[in-house]
Protein backbone atom coordinates (compact mmCIF):
# COMPACT_ATOMS: atom_id res chain seq x y z
CA UNK A 1 0.00 0.00 0.00
CA UNK A 2 2.85 2.60 0.66
CA UNK A 3 4.70 1.72 -2.85
CA UNK A 4 2.05 3.72 -4.39
CA UNK A 5 1.94 6.48 -2.51
CA UNK A 6 5.55 7.02 -2.70
CA UNK A 7 5.48 6.72 -6.07
CA UNK A 8 2.67 9.39 -6.21
CA UNK A 9 4.79 11.92 -3.87
CA UNK A 10 7.79 10.79 -6.56
CA UNK A 11 5.70 12.00 -9.55
CA UNK A 12 4.43 15.60 -7.95
CA UNK A 13 8.02 16.26 -6.95
CA UNK A 14 9.88 15.15 -10.20
CA UNK A 15 9.91 16.08 -13.48
CA UNK A 16 7.13 13.87 -14.39
CA UNK A 17 4.92 15.72 -16.98
CA UNK A 18 1.51 17.19 -15.34
CA UNK A 19 -0.36 15.57 -18.41
CA UNK A 20 0.86 12.30 -17.57
CA UNK A 21 -0.03 12.49 -14.02
CA UNK A 22 -3.46 13.81 -14.53
CA UNK A 23 -3.94 10.66 -17.08
CA UNK A 24 -2.91 8.54 -14.98
CA UNK A 25 -5.39 9.73 -12.21
CA UNK A 26 -8.36 10.17 -14.43
CA UNK A 27 -7.07 6.23 -16.03
CA UNK A 28 -7.11 5.16 -12.95
CA UNK A 29 -11.05 6.55 -11.92
CA UNK A 30 -12.13 4.65 -14.38
CA UNK A 31 -10.90 1.39 -13.62
CA UNK A 32 -11.62 1.98 -9.81
CA UNK A 33 -15.33 2.88 -10.50
CA UNK A 34 -15.62 -0.03 -12.60
CA UNK A 35 -15.95 -3.45 -10.69
CA UNK A 36 -13.48 -6.03 -10.62
CA UNK A 37 -15.56 -9.12 -11.89
CA UNK A 38 -15.78 -9.04 -15.48
CA UNK A 39 -13.53 -9.18 -18.63
CA UNK A 40 -14.50 -5.41 -19.37
CA UNK A 41 -12.01 -4.52 -16.39
CA UNK A 42 -8.87 -6.71 -17.30
CA UNK A 43 -9.19 -5.33 -21.03
CA UNK A 44 -9.26 -1.48 -20.25
CA UNK A 45 -5.91 -2.61 -17.60
CA UNK A 46 -4.14 -4.09 -20.15
CA UNK A 47 -5.11 -1.55 -22.56
CA UNK A 48 -4.12 1.34 -20.21
CA UNK A 49 -0.79 0.26 -19.48
CA UNK A 50 0.52 1.03 -23.43
CA UNK A 51 -0.29 5.22 -22.33
CA UNK A 52 2.44 6.79 -21.46
CA UNK A 53 0.85 7.80 -17.76
CA UNK A 54 2.49 7.77 -14.63
CA UNK A 55 1.91 4.36 -13.11
CA UNK A 56 2.01 5.20 -9.60
CA UNK A 57 -0.40 7.53 -9.62
CA UNK A 58 -2.68 4.86 -11.51
CA UNK A 59 -2.22 2.60 -8.66
CA UNK A 60 -3.04 4.87 -6.33
CA UNK A 61 -5.97 6.24 -7.99
CA UNK A 62 -7.65 2.88 -8.82
CA UNK A 63 -6.96 2.17 -4.85
CA UNK A 64 -8.95 5.44 -4.15
CA UNK A 65 -11.66 4.74 -6.43
CA UNK A 66 -12.54 1.13 -5.85
CA UNK A 67 -13.03 2.43 -2.48
CA UNK A 68 -15.58 5.09 -3.06
CA UNK A 69 -17.28 2.79 -5.92
CA UNK A 70 -19.28 1.03 -3.39
CA UNK A 71 -20.93 3.79 -2.45
CA UNK A 72 -22.06 5.28 -5.32
CA UNK A 73 -23.25 1.70 -6.74
CA UNK A 74 -26.57 2.20 -6.58
CA UNK A 75 -26.34 5.15 -8.54
CA UNK A 76 -24.48 3.38 -11.08
CA UNK A 77 -27.12 0.68 -11.03
CA UNK A 78 -29.97 3.31 -11.56
CA UNK A 79 -28.40 4.74 -14.86
CA UNK A 80 -26.96 1.55 -16.08
CA UNK A 81 -30.57 0.01 -16.13
CA UNK A 82 -31.84 3.19 -17.82
CA UNK A 83 -29.00 2.77 -20.82
CA UNK A 84 -29.79 -0.49 -21.03
CA UNK A 85 -33.80 -0.53 -21.39
CA UNK A 86 -33.15 2.63 -23.36
CA UNK A 87 -35.37 1.72 -26.60
CA UNK A 88 -33.61 2.88 -29.40
CA UNK A 89 -30.02 0.94 -27.86
CA UNK A 90 -31.84 -2.25 -27.59
CA UNK A 91 -31.14 -3.58 -30.86
CA UNK A 92 -27.55 -3.13 -30.64
CA UNK A 93 -27.45 -4.70 -27.12
CA UNK A 94 -29.33 -7.69 -28.33
CA UNK A 95 -26.65 -7.68 -31.17
CA UNK A 96 -23.51 -7.17 -28.44
CA UNK A 97 -25.37 -10.36 -26.27
CA UNK A 98 -25.11 -12.95 -29.48
CA UNK A 99 -21.07 -11.79 -30.11
CA UNK A 100 -19.65 -14.65 -28.02
CA UNK A 101 -16.44 -12.45 -26.89
CA UNK A 102 -18.00 -9.45 -26.19
CA UNK A 103 -20.62 -10.78 -23.82
CA UNK A 104 -18.07 -12.10 -20.93
CA UNK A 105 -16.72 -8.09 -20.30
CA UNK A 106 -20.36 -7.69 -18.97
CA UNK A 107 -21.69 -5.09 -20.57
CA UNK A 108 -24.73 -5.90 -20.01
CA UNK A 109 -24.82 -5.61 -16.17
CA UNK A 110 -26.74 -2.59 -14.88
CA UNK A 111 -23.60 -1.77 -12.52
CA UNK A 112 -21.14 -2.10 -15.49
CA UNK A 113 -22.66 -0.37 -17.40
CA UNK A 114 -23.58 2.60 -15.45
CA UNK A 115 -19.78 2.78 -14.00
CA UNK A 116 -18.32 3.12 -17.25
CA UNK A 117 -20.62 5.73 -18.66
CA UNK A 118 -20.06 7.64 -15.19
CA UNK A 119 -15.82 6.92 -15.56
CA UNK A 120 -16.25 8.05 -19.23
CA UNK A 121 -18.39 11.46 -18.73
CA UNK A 122 -16.26 12.12 -15.92
CA UNK A 123 -12.72 11.64 -16.83
CA UNK A 124 -12.44 14.99 -18.70
CA UNK A 125 -12.70 17.08 -15.60
CA UNK A 126 -11.17 14.25 -12.93
CA UNK A 127 -8.15 14.83 -15.77
CA UNK A 128 -8.68 18.83 -15.52
CA UNK A 129 -8.79 18.75 -11.66
CA UNK A 130 -6.01 16.73 -11.45
CA UNK A 131 -3.91 18.61 -13.77
CA UNK A 132 -4.74 21.96 -12.11
CA UNK A 133 -3.26 20.32 -8.76
CA UNK A 134 -0.22 19.32 -9.68
CA UNK A 135 0.10 22.69 -10.93
CA UNK A 136 -0.76 23.98 -7.56
CA UNK A 137 1.40 21.50 -5.55
CA UNK A 138 4.97 21.92 -7.51
CA UNK A 139 4.07 25.85 -8.15
CA UNK A 140 2.64 26.58 -4.24
CA UNK A 141 1.89 23.61 -1.77
CA UNK A 142 5.20 21.25 -2.02
CA UNK A 143 7.70 24.16 -0.51
CA UNK A 144 5.27 25.42 2.55
CA UNK A 145 4.49 20.94 3.25
CA UNK A 146 8.16 20.59 3.24
CA UNK A 147 8.66 22.92 5.79
CA UNK A 148 5.82 22.36 8.01
CA UNK A 149 6.85 21.30 11.57
CA UNK A 150 3.88 18.46 11.39
CA UNK A 151 6.57 16.25 9.51
CA UNK A 152 8.99 16.75 12.43
CA UNK A 153 6.30 15.64 14.86
CA UNK A 154 4.96 12.64 12.84
CA UNK A 155 8.98 11.44 12.72
CA UNK A 156 9.64 10.99 16.32
CA UNK A 157 6.70 8.69 16.51
CA UNK A 158 7.65 4.89 17.01
CA UNK A 159 8.07 2.86 14.04
CA UNK A 160 6.85 5.92 11.76
CA UNK A 161 10.71 6.61 11.31
CA UNK A 162 11.57 3.66 9.42
CA UNK A 163 8.45 4.39 7.00
CA UNK A 164 9.71 7.92 6.69
CA UNK A 165 13.03 6.81 5.90
CA UNK A 166 11.64 4.87 2.88
CA UNK A 167 9.74 7.32 1.32
CA UNK A 168 12.26 10.29 1.97
CA UNK A 169 14.37 7.27 -0.04
CA UNK A 170 12.91 7.30 -3.23
CA UNK A 171 11.57 11.10 -2.91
Amino acid sequence: MLAPLIKFLQALSNNTAPGQIAHGFALGMILGLLPKDNLLWYLLFVFFFFFRIQRGVFSLSVIIWALIAPLLDPYFDYLGCYILTYGSLQPLFRTLVNIPFVAFTGFNNSVVMGSFVCGICAYIPIYVLARLFVFVWRKYLAKYVRKLGFLTIVKQLPGISKVLELVEEYV
